[in-house]
C-alpha cells in the first residue's frame, strides 16, 4: 500500500513511514502535480483538503479524507480505515525523512558520521541511501515505540 500525504500531514507521514508504509510528502507541491503523481504511481491520497479530496475522487484516485489535526487520531484513522494490522508493519524499515528503505552499514562505514559514544555501544546500523542519514538503536527507539503504542496495538519485535 503506497500513500501520499499532503502538505498538511507531515507528522502522519513520518509515523506511517516509521511502520514502515511507502508514503511520500512534499510541502510545496501544486495540486496538479499532486494529482498526476497520485495517478502515475497508484497512490493513495491522504488529506485534510476538501478540495483536493474532491478532485482526486472526481479523476478516479482513491482518497481518505481525515478530520482530525492530530497525527495519533490520523494515524488510527489510517490503520483503521485500510485495515491495517501489525503483519502490514515493517518498523524501521524505512527513512522517516525521505521515504527510502533503508539499508544495513557496518561500524566502519558510518565511523565520523556518528558519535563516538554510539558508535562504540551499537553494532548494527542502517543508512539511507537517498539522503544519508545514519540510525541506531537508541534511546530515542524507545521514545518512538512508546509514541507509537500508545495509538496502536504494537508488540516489540526485536
Amino acid at each position: 500500500m503506497k500513500f501520499f500525504a499532503d502538505r498538511m500531514l507531515g507528522k502522519l507521514a513520518k509515523k506511517l513511514r516509521l511502520l514502515g508504509f511507502d508514503t511520500l510528502y512534499f510541502n510545496n507541491i501544486e495540486e496538479k502535480s499532486i494529482l498526476e503523481l497520485l495517478h502515475e504511481e497508484e497512490r493513495i491520497l491522504l488529506t485534510r483538503d476538501r478540495s483536493l479530496h474532491s478532485r482526486a475522487l472526481k479523476a478516479g484516485i482513491d482518497s481518505y479524507l481525515l478530520k482530525s489535526n492530530h497525527w495519533n487520531s490520523q494515524l488510527r484513522s489510517v490503520i483503521q480505515r485500510f485495515r491495517l494490522t501489525e503483519d502490514n508493519f515493517h518498523l524501521f524499515y524505512r527513512c522517516s525523512e525521505c521515504n527510502a528503505e533503508l539499508e544495513e552499514a557496518d561500524a566502519a562505514s558510518v565511523s565520523g558520521l556518528v558519535p563516538d559514544f554510539v558508535l562504540y555501544t551499537n553494532d548494527k546500523f542502517m543508512r539511507c541511501p537517498g539522503c544519508g542519514r545514519i540510525y541506531w538503536k537508541g534511546t530515542h527507539l524507545e521514545k518512538i515505540i512508546k509514541s507509537l503504542q500508545s495509538v496502536i496495538n504494537l508488540t516489540r519485535k526485536d
